[in-house]
C-alpha cells in the first residue's frame, strides 16, 4: 500500500471527470426499464469504478422490513470477518443508517464507531472494524421513507479531504437508485409500458427549448395527458415572490388579467411561500396556514374541482431553501377516481422532469441583454459550432479592419510644440558697447514708441563726443573774436584779410564739429542731444506702419523680467539683449518648433492642392491647425499655418534639453477674422511664452497610414532602405 496520499490536482480532475460520467450513466440507468437485479449490477459497477473503490454493496428492504443484499462486489475481501464481531458491528451500522430519520449519509473511518442514534441500541456497538473507509448512503422513496442502503468501501490511501466528496458522490448515486424505484412505481402504477415511453418523450420535449412559455405549455398539455387529469397549470417565479402563470392546459393564451388566473396566481404564491404541497380532496384541512387557506377559498369560489393539488417543484440546483421554489404546478380533476394516489404519483414524475427544464428556462430569461447575444447564439449554431463561429468572426474582423485601414479616409495630423507670442515683438539691443547707467522700465510697463528705456555710458564715445564739443566751443569763440577784429574800424581792410581767412577756417571747424555731434546723437541718442558726453540711450521701437491698428489702441509692454541687478553698472555689447517688448493688444501667433521628421509631411501637404487650402483674396496657401493650450487642456482651438511662415532652415532645438534633433521654426496665426467664434482663443488666455501643443492637418489619407505612418517610415528606413 502506498504511503503517499492520493489527492493531487490531477487526481481531483480525473475523479471529477469519472464522477460526471458516472452521473450520466446512472441517470440513463435510472430511467431504463431494466430488471432490479440487472439494474443494480450495472449501477454498482458504475458507482465503484468512478471513485476506484475496491468493494461495495446495495442493501434493499424486504417485505418483512429487513435489509437484504441485492448486489455486492468484493464484499468478502474488505475484512468484515477479520476481527471478532466485525460483521455484527457492520450489520448494526446498516440498521441504524436504514432507520435514521431523516435519512442521511454516514462515513466511518477504519476501526471507528458510529455515534449512537436516538433509536433503541443494538446488542453490539455500530462500528467499522475494517481497514477501509465505509460510506453509507440511504436509498429512499419519494416520501423520504428508507428503501435501502448503498454501501461503498474506499481505500484509506486517499487525501483525507477527498472522503467528504466521496460521501457526497455516494449520496447522489443513491439518489439515482431512488429515482429508479420511483420510475418503477410510476410504471407499475400506470400499468402499461406506454406510459413510460410517453414519459421519455415528455422529458425530451420539455428540454427541447429554453423559452419559459414554451416549456410551460409542453408541461401543461403533455403532462395533463400523462397524469390523466382535467387541467394542469404551470407557474414560474421570476422575482422574489411574484409568480407568473405561464401555461394552462387546453388554453392557447393565458389571460393574466382574468379573475380566474389572478386567483390561481395568488394560490400558487401562497403555496410557494408555505413551501409544502397542497392537496384538496373536497374538504379543506384545518391546519393550513391562513394565507394558503384564504387563497384556496378564493380560488374554490372560481373553480370547484374535487381534487386540487398545488405542488412546488424545486430543482436540485436551488440550494437556498429560504427562498420559494422556482416553479409550481397546479392539478385539477373534477371527477377523480376513488384512489387518487396514482394521479399524485404521476404528478411527482412529471414534476421531476419539469423542475430542471423550467429552472433552465427561467434562469436564461433572467440573463440581462439577452436581445444582444441571443441572435449571436443562433448564428453560432447556424454556422456549425463555436469554433467555426469564432474563426469566421476573427476572419471577418480582420477583413473589415484591413478594408477600413485602406479605404476609410482620416486626416493625417503632425504634432508639434510651441509657445504663444504676440506678432509684434521686439528685442532691445544697445546701439554700441557701454555701461548701463539707468533703466526706466519695469516688467509689465506700458510704453509708447520711442520711449527712452535705458541710458548707457561709453568712455570712448565720451572722448569722441567731448573732443567734438570742445572743438565746437573753441571754434565758436574763435569766430566771435575774429568777427570783432573784422568789425574793428581801426584795422585797415588789408590787415583784415588774414582774419577773414581764419574766420572761414573756424566756421568750417565749427560746422564739422557740430555735424559730428549731431551724427553721434542721431546714431546713439535718437536724434536728441546727449545728456553728457559719452552717454547714449536705447529706445522703444516704432510700430510697423504696414499693420493697421486703431489710433492709440496699441502700446509696447515690457515682457522681460526685472534685470536691474544683472544690468546696472555692467558693460553690455551690441549683440546682447537688454529688454524684450511686445504689443499685447495686437494679433498673436504661435511660434512652433516642428521636428524634422514631421516637416516632410507638412511640405508635401503644401505641395498638394488637394491637401492644402488657399486664402481668398490673398491667394496664400495654408493648413489648418488644431491648438491645445496648457492652461486649457480640455478645449481645442483653431489656428492657421501659412506656407510663407515656415522657415527654410533647420536649427538646433534650444528650448528642450532632452530633444537633440534639429527643428524648423514656423508661426501659426490665431483668431483670424474668418474663424468661428467658438474656435477663437479667449483673450484672457494670451500669456507670452505659454506652452502650446498643436496638430497640423496634412490632408486626408488612408486610416491605416494616418494612424501608423511613423511605423511605416521606421520600417522603410530600417528595413527597406537597408536593402
Amino acid at each position: 500500500m502506498s504511503a503517499t496520499p492520493i489527492g493531487s490536482s490531477d487526481d481531483k480532475n480525473r475523479y471529477g471527470r469519472q464522477i460526471e460520467e458516472a452521473f450520466e450513466a446512472a441517470a440513463k440507468l435510472a430511467g431504463s426499464n431494466l430488471a432490479p437485479t440487472e439494474f443494480y449490477e450495472q449501477f454498482l459497477n458504475k458507482a465503484l469504478a468512478a471513485i476506484e473503490a475496491p468493494a461495495g454493496a446495495v442493501w434493499l428492504r424486504t417485505p418483512q422490513g429487513f435489509l437484504q443484499v441485492a448486489c455486492q462486489l468484493n464484499l468478502d475481501k474488505v475484512g468484515l470477518d477479520a476481527k471478532r464481531g466485525g460483521r455484527q458491528c457492520h450489520n448494526e451500522v446498516l440498521r441504524q443508517v436504514f432507520q435514521a430519520a431523516p435519512p442521511r449519509p454516514v462515513i466511518l473511518e477504519p476501526n471507528a464507531r458510529l455515534a449512537p442514534g436516538p433509536g433503541e441500541p443494538g446488542p453490539v456497538p455500530p462500528a467499522n472494524l475494517t481497514d477501509h473507509f465505509a460510506l453509507f448512503a440511504p436509498i429512499v422513496t419519494a416520501d423520504k421513507q428508507s428503501l435501502g442502503v448503498l454501501e461503498v468501501f474506499q481505500n484509506p490511501s486517499h487525501d483525507p479531504r477527498m472522503y467528504p466528496a466521496f460521501l457526497n458522490y455516494a449520496f447522489q448515486m443513491a439518489g439515482y437508485a431512488s429515482q429508479y424505484h420511483a420510475f418503477i412505481n410510476a410504471r407499475s402504477g400506470s400499468g402499461t409500458e406506454r406510459t413510460f415511453v410517453q414519459i421519455e418523450a415528455f422529458a425530451r420535449l420539455v428540454h427541447s427549448t429554453l423559452n419559459p412559455t414554451e416549456v410551460a405549455y409542453h408541461i401543461a398539455n403533455e403532462g395533463r395527458k400523462l397524469i390523466e387529469c382535467d387541467r394542469l397549470c404551470v407557474g414560474v417565479r421570476y422575482s422574489r415572490k411574484k409568480v407568473t402563470v405561464e401555461a394552462v392546459s387546453g388554453a392557447d393564451v393565458v389571460e393574466k388579467a382574468s379573475t380566474h388566473v389572478r386567483r390561481m396566481r395568488h394560490l400558487m404564491e401562497a403555496v410557494l411561500e408555505w413551501g409544502e404541497p397542497l392537496t384538496f380532496k373536497g374538504t379543506k384541512d384545518a391546519g393550513l396556514p391562513p394565507n394558503v387557506a384564504e387563497s384556496l377559498d378564493e380560488y374554490l369560489h372560481e373553480s370547484q374541482p374535487k381534487l386540487l393539488v398545488v405542488q412546488p417543484i424545486r430543482d436540485e440546483r436551488e440550494k437556498d431553501t429560504t427562498k420559494p421554489a422556482r416553479s409550481v404546478v397546479l392539478l385539477e380533476s373534477f371527477n377523480p377516481p376513488e384512489n387518487v394516489e396514482p394521479l399524485v404519483q404521476r404528478l411527482d414524475v412529471i414534476a421531476k422532469h419539469a423542475a430542471p427544464a423550467l429552472y433552465n428556462a427561467a434562469e436564461l430569461k433572467r440573463v440581462p441583454l439577452k436581445f444582444l447575444w441571443w441572435p449571436l447564439a443562433k448564428l453560432q449554431e447556424g454556422v456549425g459550432g463555436k469554433a467555426k463561429f469564432i474563426g469566421i468572426s476573427v476572419a471577418l474582423l480582420i477583413v473589415f479592419l484591413t478594408a477600413a485601414m485602406i479605404f476609410v479616409p482620416y486626416p493625417l495630423r503632425m504634432e508639434a510644440k510651441g509657445q504663444l507670442l504676440p506678432v509684434e515683438i521686439q528685442q532691445i539691443f544697445p546701439p554700441r558697447p557701454g555701461v548701463v547707467r539707468e533703466i526706466r522700465a519695469k516688467p509689465g510697463d506700458k510704453l509708447s514708441p520711442k520711449f527712452e528705456l535705458l541710458s548707457l555710458f561709453d568712455p570712448e564715445l565720451g572722448k569722441t563726443y567731448g573732443e567734438a564739443q570742445d572743438k565746437f566751443n573753441l571754434s565758436v569763440r574763435s569766430i566771435e573774436l575774429l568777427n570783432r577784429q573784422i568789425d574793428d574800424p581801426n584795422i585797415t581792410p588789408l590787415d583784415k584779410v588774414p582774419f577773414k581767412r581764419d574766420l572761414v577756417t573756424a566756421e568750417n571747424e565749427r560746422d564739422s564739429a557740430k555735424e559730428l555731434m549731431n551724427s553721434l546723437d542721431r546714431q546713439y541718442n535718437g536724434g536728441r542731444p546727449a545728456h553728457k558726453p559719452g552717454w547714449f540711450r536705447a529706445f522703444a521701437p516704432e510700430f510697423d506702419p504696414r499693420l493697421a491698428r486703431p489710433n492709440g489702441a496699441s502700446s509696447w509692454t515690457v515682457l522681460s523680467d526685472d534685470r536691474r541687478e544683472n544690468l546696472l553698472g555692467k558693460t553690455v555689447k551690441p549683440e546682447q539683449e537688454l529688454l524684450r517688448v511686445g504689443n499685447l493688444q495686437g494679433p498673436w501667433q504661435i511660434e512652433l518648433k516642428i521636428p524634422q521628421r514631421s516637416i516632410g509631411q507638412i511640405l508635401k501637404a503644401f505641395a498638394n492642392k488637394d491637401y492644402s487650402k488657399v486664402e481668398a483674396g490673398t491667394g496664400k496657401q495654408y493648413l489648418d491647425v488644431d491648438v491645445l493650450l496648457s492652461s486649457q487642456p480640455d478645449a481645442s482651438y483653431m489656428g492657421r499655418l501659412y506656407r510663407s511662415d515656415v522657415s527654410a532652415q533647420a536649427v538646433p532645438n534650444k528650448t528642450e534639453h532632452d530633444e537633440t534633433e534639429p527643428v524648423i521654426t514656423a508661426y501659426v496665426k490665431l483668431n483670424l477674422d474668418d474663424f468661428p467664434a467658438n474656435l477663437k482663443i479667449p483673450t484672457d488666455q494670451f500669456v507670452t511664452g505659454l506652452e502650446v501643443r498643436t496638430r497640423i492637418r496634412c490632408g486626408d489619407h488612408a486610416l491605416g497610414y494616418s494612424m501608423f505612418h511613423g511605423v511605416w517610415e521606421w520600417f522603410y528606413e530600417k528595413v527597406v532602405f537597408f536593402f
